[in-house]
């Protein structure tokens, strides 16, 4: 009776929870290896953290079914925002370190800066759109570039907890481990309320619908 009890509890749901999320930061961290998958991996997790944490679903089986089903749009979108990662980082390199500090364009390295910071945050929207919506390749590069402006305090609300992560695992390596399921966790509230917005009266009917059935 004492231990039925104790499972069924708050306390024991969110231990279980938590077991969950790491577990999906876990299939997120061993998807993303190669590297060129890095984009369907990403697409993954948060498909698996909305099922999983937030409606009370299974874990393992949406992660790879979302990372099949998605993958051909995720990886070549990954390619794209690898490649301005590449070419951004260059830059500020360049500007930084190649230039004499009173060259006019040595101070320009604070713009591919704060640019790279933007595109991070926008390849985020971009494959939780990706976990969330049946689009076509262009358009989900357009509407997630869309709402990633026209949300500019959320945006920058998300670029916050970015750097607080990186910082973290600079500071604390072994939450590397930890930090792709808790990530998910920190930003899912903030897309699903970003999202919401732009979804439409049958979508959001939808949802609630799915929720109750849990």
């Amino acid at each position: 009776m004492i231990l039925g009890r104790f499972f069924n509890s708050r306390f024991f749901e969110g231990i279980t929870k938590a077991t969950d999320v790491l577990l999906i930061g876990f299939y997120f961290i061993i998807c993303s290896l190669p590297v060129f998958t890095i984009g369907a991996s990403t697409t993954a997790l948060y498909y698996a953290i909305h099922k999983c944490t937030f409606k009370g679903k299974g874990y393992t089986t949406d992660f790879f079914r979302s990372f099949k089903s998605n993958f051909k749009q995720s990886t070549l979108s990954w390619l794209i925002f690898i490649v301005l990662f590449i070419v951004l980082g260059g830059d500020i390199y360049i500007t930084r370190n190649m230039l004499q500090p009173d060259n006019p364009l040595a101070a320009s390295s604070m713009f591919f800066t704060v640019l790279l910071a933007f595109m991070v945050v926008w390849s985020i929207y971009h494959f939780a759109y990706i976990a969330r919506f049946e689009n076509g390749f262009k358009a989900s590069f357009k509407v997630s570039a869309i709402i990633m402006i026209a949300n500019l305090g959320w945006t920058l609300l998300i670029m916050a907890i970015v750097i607080a992560a990186i910082v973290l695992v600079y500071l604390f390596l072994f939450l590397y481990v930890f930090m792709p399921g808790i990530m998910a966790c920190i930003l899912h509230p903030i897309l699903e309320k970003v999202f919401r917005k732009y979804m439409t009266p049958e979508d959001l009917a939808a949802e609630e619908e799915d929720l109750s059935e849990i």
